[in-house]
C-alpha cells in the first residue's frame, strides 16, 4: 500500500497489494520499473 499508485490485486492483508504478470502477456514496464524503484527506497530495504 506503500506503492503509488497502488497495485490493482487486492489481499486478504491491507496492507498487501498485488499485480500479476502472465508469460506472453503485455505489461507496463515503466509502471513496474517505478514500483521497483519505490520498494528500494523503503526503510528496512538491503539490496
Amino acid at each position: 500500500m506503500s506503492l503509488d499508485p497502488v497495485p490493482p490485486v487486492e489481499s486478504r492483508d491491507k496492507g498487501t497489494r498485488y499485480s500479476h504478470i502472465h508469460e506472453g502477456e503485455a505489461f507496463d514496464e515503466a509502471l513496474v520499473a517505478h514500483w521497483i524503484r519505490q520498494a528500494a527506497a523503503l526503510p528496512g530495504w538491503k539490496p
